[in-house]
C-alpha cells in the first residue's frame, strides 16, 4: 500500500507565488506580503515606521534595540544597521532635504537627528523629560489598585491601559510627551505629531526653534485623541492622522483647519504623499488615497484586510511600504506595487 500511496506536495514558494491585488476606482496595487532581504538575525524583527531617500533607499525604525535603524537599498537588500545605544523606543522617521534622518524616540521624548551613517547631530526636545500635558501613563493600574472603575481581579490589559492614559491628557503641552511622527515640509520647517502622551502638533524652524503648537484633547476638527502620524504635502499642508479618533485633519502651516475626515476610515496610522496623491494607511486594514484637491480618490481594502499598517512610506515609483508592527502577526514589512 505504501508503494502505491501518492505524496501530494504544494508549492514551496506559495507565499511569494500567490497574487493578492487590491483595487478601487481605477487604482490597483499588488500586495507583496514579505519584502526585503535581511540577514537571519532579523527574522523576527518588527518595524514601526520608515522613509525613503532620493535614491529610494529605505530606512526603517526597528524594535530590535541592537539594530534600531535599518537601511535597505532600492532593491530591498540589507545594507546596514546603526543607532545602537541612541534610542529607547523608536517609532518613526523621515529623511530631510539635507539628507539626514529625523528619528522619533517615543520613550526618550525627543526627535534625534542622525547622519545616514548613524552619527548624532542634535536633539529636538528635552532628553528623557516629558512635557506636562496631564498624561498619566499608569493610571489604569492605579485605578485597579484603588478599586476605582477597573475590577481588581482582571488581568492587565495593555490596550485598555493605553486608552485610560490617553483620557488623562488635559492640554496641548509643549514638546514632547511621547511623540509619534515627524516630517520636514518643503520650506524646511519641521512638524511633529506628539500623540502618545500629548495631544498636539508642533512646528519648528529649520534651526530647531519652536514656532507654534496647536491641538488639545478632543474629538473634533483641530483637536486630537492620538495624533499618530503626519505628513506635509507639496503645498505645505499638514495632514495628521488621529488613530483613536479615527480621523484625518488637514492644516495650513499655522494650524488652521482646512479639511477634516472622520467617516469610512479604519484608524489612520501612517501618512505619506507624492506629487499626485496623499496616502493614508489604516491599522484596521485599509489604504485611503486622496488627491491634492483634498478629495478621496480611492479606498483599498476592507475591515481587517491584510493591508494593515502601523507605519507607511513610499518611493519615487509610487510603491508603498507597510510596517504592520503587531497588527498583523508574522508579516513585518510588506509592499504595495501599483499596477498599470
Amino acid at each position: 500500500r505504501e508503494e502505491k500511496m501518492k505524496i501530494i506536495e504544494g508549492f514551496k514558494e506559495r507565499d511569494r507565488c500567490a497574487r493578492s491585488v487590491f483595487s478601487h476606482n481605477g487604482l490597483s496595487y499588488e500586495l507583496i506580503p514579505e519584502y526585503g532581504n535581511f540577514p537571519n538575525e532579523f527574522e523576527f524583527s518588527m518595524y514601526s515606521g520608515g522613509c525613503c531617500d532620493k535614491e529610494d533607499n529605505l530606512f526603517l525604525m526597528c524594535r530590535d534595540t541592537e539594530h534600531p535603524v535599518v537601511m535597505l537599498d532600492a532593491r530591498g537588500n540589507y545594507v546596514k544597521s546603526f543607532g545602537k545605544g541612541l534610542f529607547q523606543e523608536v517609532h518613526s522617521l523621515c529623511v530631510t532635504m539635507n539628507d539626514t534622518l529625523l528619528c522619533v524616540d517615543t520613550g526618550l521624548h525627543v526627535i534625534r537627528e542622525l547622519t545616514k551613517d548613524g552619527g548624532w547631530i542634535r536633539d529636538l526636545g528635552n532628553l528623557g523629560i516629558p512635557s506636562d500635558s496631564g498624561f498619566e501613563k499608569d493610571v489604569w493600574r492605579r485605578m485597579q489598585r484603588r478599586g476605582k472603575i477597573v475590577p481588581t481581579d482582571v488581568l492587565f490589559d495593555k490596550g485598555w491601559s493605553f486608552w485610560a492614559g490617553v483620557q488623562t491628557i488635559r492640554r496641548a503641552a509643549p514638546p514632547f510627551n511621547r511623540p509619534t511622527g515627524v516630517c520636514m515640509g518643503p520650506a524646511g520647517d519641521i512638524f511633529v505629531s506628539d500623540g502618545y502622551g500629548n495631544a498636539a502638533v508642533h512646528r519648528f524652524s529649520k534651526d530647531g526653534t519652536l514656532l507654534k503648537t496647536w491641538g488639545g484633547p478632543g474629538d473634533e476638527p483641530g483637536r486630537f485623541y492620538v495624533p499618530h502620524s503626519l505628513w506635509v504635502d507639496k503645498l505645505n499642508r499638514v495632514w495628521v492622522g488621529d488613530r483613536e479618533a479615527n480621523s484625518v485633519h488637514v492644516f495650513d502651516e499655522n494650524g488652521e483647519v482646512l479639511a477634516y475626515m472622520s467617516e469610512n476610515l479604519y484608524q489612520p496610522t501612517g501618512i505619506w504623499a507624492d506629487d499626485t496623491y496623499v496616502y493614508i494607511a489604516e491599522r484596521g486594514g485599509g489604504l485611503t488615497i486622496a488627491s491634492m484637491d483634498m478629495e478621496i480618490v480611492a479606498q483599498l481594502g476592507f475591515y481587517n484586510s491584510p493591508i494593515r499598517a502601523h507605519g507607511m512610506c513610499g518611493n519615487s515609483k509610487g510603491e508603498l511600504f507597510l510596517m504592520p508592527l503587531s497588527t498583523y502577526d508574522r508579516h513585518f514589512l510588506m509592499k504595495l506595487v501599483p499596477l498599470k
